[in-house]
């Protein structure tokens, strides 16, 4: 495969063609890397990748307040060192990711504006204007990028990625909607290319030829219906100018914060969906072109490099759910891979202050923190539900050495995740639900399908350790007419599709009635939401760049919204409603979805407490939640069994 043939940056060789994408990781109190973010990286490389990428190390903290790890002084020297130690150890290679901050993008507050290229709007508040950096602001970042390079140099890394993407501080001064400036760093491309050249010579100059850099820049904003965002025809033209600098590969993004999809994909976004920027940079530069974005199906990944449209394949979050991925693609298990399912649950707990969790693998980043080993003595474990909370539950004590049974009370695993993965855009989350089905046939778990649990027989069992797994099932809102011959919910929905023809009425417009509304909009002549609250997915809890898709997706889909409606009665042939102003009105329906919630099956609860020795209530069962919220309540209780 040439996944897995040599390659080469600069002065670089690397053992592949698998990168490890720039993500931000938590920092020690001074900026510096930890122990365990250096343990999560070091993992990776373990992993089998040929390059590992850090996230952003700002050079410089006088502009604006630490938001990554930093790189100023030789007080963080010390522990990136041990870091470049650890991934050679493993026999990876090293790129130091530095630039100048985040300028607009950054975390501000209402009364403090950001640095930025220009008096441009930040982006959290709209009507504070950005301060622009003076001349002498512009010179000194210049002056500690080439010192982070040095600094990176030093500690052994491998080389530098100077960033340059995705609508930060050096994106800001290379993009006309942000960069107003009259002198010499505004106006035409040349100029506003001056900041990044200036400051692929400082790190040359500093750090000598035989040391490579890497940019990662824009190609596309993809706001093709504003005219001072990048389009495609100017960032092959920065491209250009970048190669000319000298660099030694470019890495290629796409996107920024108003089109975070485009930049972060989310679930919806389609395998590859940045090659074709990635393709069109490497056909006007002579470096190697790294490329991201959706490439963890190693069929895309190895494709992509065969049809020549990158040089290195870069994983990111792919990277977060298995640091072994790159070892598994080699040895053929593709069906052991645990695949990113797209929900970007490790950047929304990183927006919030936390590790950066992923919702598939509950060690990403804590690896330190949490141990799984064998158990000093095997109990006798049932597992109650075969969800996710259930399988990981299982799956994770029967690896500890646990005598592990598991009651299915359906013909099929999975619970809710199954309709999660139905709809033909969401083939990640059914992706994740068959490996993982996969691991625990795998597992040695004894399964029980078609077995419904009692109190009664789960008591007699006389088992160490019990997990109600139990899920969730809809709620069925009472409405007249609820049990009319055209409704179902829209679980029902999402697993017979194909059934979505003619009129569908999805009532609700939270996530699950979002999703089942685009999916019905494939196969149906009208598809209308009648949502009572005065907006859709209100009460959903996810990363905006999930929020920007899906509402980009309703709006494609041209599916009509009726907001703040109460439905008052369901026909055999129409679903009639009340608006917020008392108005009357009825919508035509051949298929009705049902999409109000979810209610626990928490049933068993009550029953088993105080008589069976250690039970605990996992997932659903407890209220319904994410899949982050099964697999990683599932994975610690198995976890903590003594």
């Amino acid at each position: 495969m040439k996944l897995f043939e040599k390659g080469q940056i600069g002065s670089m060789k690397v053992k592949n063609r698998i990168c490890m994408a720039p993500m931000g990781t938590k920092t020690a109190v001074d900026g510096g890397f930890e122990e365990r973010s250096i343990e999560y990286f070091r993992q990776r490389a373990a992993g089998g990748t040929g390059l590992i990428f850090t996230g952003l190390n700002m050079v410089c903290t006088e502009f604006e307040t630490r938001a990554a790890n930093t790189l100023e002084g030789f007080h963080q020297t010390d522990r990136l060192g041990l870091l470049c130690d650890k991934v050679h150890q493993e026999g990876a290679k090293i790129i130091v990711q530095i630039g100048p901050g985040l300028g607009r993008v950054g975390y501000s507050d209402p009364e403090h504006a950001p640095y930025s290229a220009s008096a441009c709007p930040t982006r959290n508040f709209p009507d504070l204007m950005c301060k622009p950096f003076e001349k002498e602001h512009i010179a000194r970042l210049v002056f500690c990028m080439g010192r982070g390079a040095m600094l990176a140099q030093k500690a052994g890394a491998d080389g530098v990625e100077i960033h340059a993407y995705g609508g930060y501080i050096i994106d800001q001064f290379l993009t006309k909607e942000w960069n107003k400036r009259t002198d010499e760093y505004g106006g035409s491309l040349e100029n506003r290319c001056r900041f990044l050249i200036e400051c692929i010579e400082e790190v040359k100059k500093v750090c000598g030829p035989n040391f490579p850099v890497i940019v990662k820049f824009t190609a596309d904003h993809c706001m093709p219906e504003l005219p001072d965002y990048r389009t495609l025809d100017e960032g092959l033209e920065i491209a250009k100018i970048i190669d000319k600098a000298g660099v030694d590969a470019i890495h290629v993004d796409t996107g920024c914060y108003e089109r975070y999809y485009r930049q972060v994909p989310t679930v919806y976004e389609d395998k590859g969906f940045q090659l074709y920027a990635c393709k069109a940079v490497k056909d006007v530069v002579s470096v190697p072109v790294i490329g991201h974005g959706k490439l963890n199906d190693p069929v895309v990944a190895e494709k992509a490099l065969e049809d020549g449209k990158v040089d290195f394949v870069a994983l990111g979050h792919q990277m977060l759910a298995d640091p072994e991925w790159a070892n598994k693609v080699k040895e053929g298990r593709y069906r052991d891979i645990t695949y990113c399912c797209g929900c970007n649950e490790c950047l929304f707990s990183a927006v919030q202050g936390r590790f950066k969790v992923c919702a598939v693998n509950p060690l990403s980043n804590v690896e330190v923190d949490y141990k799984v080993e064998p158990a000093k003595t095997p109990r006798k474990v049932l597992v109650v539900g075969g969800g996710p909370a259930g399988m990981e539950t299982a799956i994770t004590a029967k690896r500890r050495g646990h005598d592990v049974e598991l009651w299915e009370k359906t013909t099929e695993l999975g619970g809710n995740i199954r309709a999660a993965g139905a709809p033909d855009f969401k083939g990640d989350v059914a992706t994740y639900t068959n490996n993982l089905i996969h691991a625990l046939d795998r597992s040695g778990v004894t399964i029980r399908m078609n077995k419904e649990a009692t109190a009664e027989e789960i008591i007699a069992g006389n088992y160490d350790y019990v997990a109600l797994a139990t899920g969730s099932r809809s709620k069925i809102p009472p409405i007249p007419g609820i049990d009319s011959s055209i409704v179902e919910t829209a679980n029902e929905g999402l697993l017979n599709k194909e059934e979505l023809t003619g009129k569908v009425v999805v009532i609700g417009g939270g996530l699950v009635g979002c999703e089942a509304a685009v999916q019905a909009s494939s196969t149906a002549e009208e598809v209308t939401i009648i949502e009572s609250l005065d907006g859709l997915l209100l009460t959903v809890q996810h990363l905006f760049n999930n929020d920007q898709a899906l509402r980009q997706m309703i709006k494609d889909a041209g599916i009509k919204t009726l907001l703040g409606a109460k439905v008052t009665k369901i026909t055999e042939d129409s679903v009639e409603y009340e608006d917020a102003d008392g108005k009357k009105g009825a919508v035509k329906a051949d298929k009705v979805l049902i999409s109000v919630g979810y209610r626990s099956n928490d049933e068993l609860e009550e029953q088993l407490e105080g008589k069976v020795k250690n039970v605990r209530t996992l997932g659903d069962a407890v209220f319904p939640r994410k899949i982050i919220n099964a697999v990683g309540e599932g994975f610690h209780y198995a976890r903590i069994m003594e």
